[in-house]
């Protein structure tokens, strides 16, 4: 019986902890463009590394969590990195990136309204930075709990998408091993700044190290499995035709439009999941110092305004700026995590 429990618990944390790293810029493609697909053949080591680190940052969470009863990200800050001076550190990094998230998914929305509807890039940004200020004022975090079911459909479908492109295809043909290495690193970095919290909370479905160690390499595989996937069918087109800023979303609409409206559902809803994570998370840290009201006006203003610089020219510039920041501290947390457990031993 307590197998059953354990395998259970080992894949609701993976679950929940893939949907986090799993937005809409992944769901889209153009982050698996950015950031491997560009190498070519050699975007396989990025992948890998971008895995192993997402497994070894997994690790080093769940396990400080497990060990001591911790269940909040801010706990689990304060018992590793008890210094004033990083946490605001961590907070500002944890800021930067939420609001990069921000502008990156209301230029997707933008872009999305101009692919499927034909409607102007700015006046769909505009509708999108609307509809999410209604929600913060009227208080939607209970939307963020639908994440981990997400997760599910987000595999499910991506998986689906992928084999039947696969299926179909049109062409077989796929076409410097530190540049690589480096992307899939930065990738994992912008990535990892925010998902802490999830882990933290989801520590509580864990028992001991074992099972956080199952969680995090069945995290890691999956993740390298979809990665692997989005990017072999990308690769395939990559040169070959206009992929667009939103290239899963051109390769579905190429197979037909029911895939194609399909994936844009998905990819819809993971946009508006991710905006609101984010958006939240910045209006946390921003009310301390300013009136939520206020918080949530200088948040749409501000990522309604960045928007306009593309969707593909966001993730290339501000997520690969987070990204180097990013890895700076989740090579910050491994190095404490075996830190700790060398001083036990």
């Amino acid at each position: 019986m307590r197998s059953v429990r354990s395998v259970l618990s080992v894949l609701s944390v993976s679950s929940g902890y893939i949907a986090a790293v799993i937005g809409a810029g992944f769901a889209s493609g153009q982050e698996i463009v950015s950031f491997f697909v560009r190498y070519g053949k050699y975007g396989i080591i990025g992948i890998l590394t971008a895995c192993i680190i997402f497994s070894l940052f997994s690790y080093a969470v769940l396990a400080v969590c497990v060990k001591y009863g911790i269940h909040t990200y801010s706990a689990y800050i304060e018992k590793c990195f008890p210094s004033v001076g990083v946490k605001k550190g961590i907070n500002i990094l944890t800021l930067v990136f939420a609001m990069a998230t921000m502008c990156v998914m209301t230029a997707c929305a933008g872009e999305m309204g101009f692919m499927l509807l034909g409607i102007n890039r700015l006046v769909g940004a505009a509708f999108f930075s609307l509809v999410c200020g209604i929600i913060f004022f009227m208080g939607g975090r209970r939307v963020i709990r639908i994440n981990s079911i997400l997760g599910i459909v987000l595999i499910i479908g991506i998986v689906f998408c992928c084999m039947y492109i696969l299926r179909f295809r049109e062409h077989q043909v796929f076409f410097s091993h530190v540049s690589s290495t480096v992307s899939g690193a930065s990738y994992a970095g912008y990535n990892l700044l925010t998902v802490g919290a999830i882990l933290a909370g989801m520590s509580s479905f864990l028992q001991d190290k074992k099972e956080a160690a199952l969680a995090s390499i069945v995290s890691g595989t999956v993740l390298f499995l979809l990665i692997v996937l989005i990017w072999g069918i990308l690769s395939i087109y990559y040169g070959k035709i206009n992929l667009g800023e939103i290239p899963m979303l051109t390769m579905t609409f190429r197979q037909n439009d029911v895939l194609g409206v399909f994936y844009s559902i998905m990819l819809f809803l993971t946009v508006m999941t991710t905006s609101i994570s984010s958006g939240f998370g910045i209006i946390d840290i921003v009310s301390e110092r300013i009136n939520e009201k206020y918080a949530v006006i200088l948040m749409i203003i501000t990522s309604f305004a960045f928007s306009g610089a593309g969707f593909s020219t966001l993730i290339n510039t501000a997520y690969r700026a987070c990204g180097y920041a990013g890895i700076m501290f989740v090579f910050m947390v491994i190095y404490v995590f075996l830190k700790k457990e060398k001083k036990i031993e």
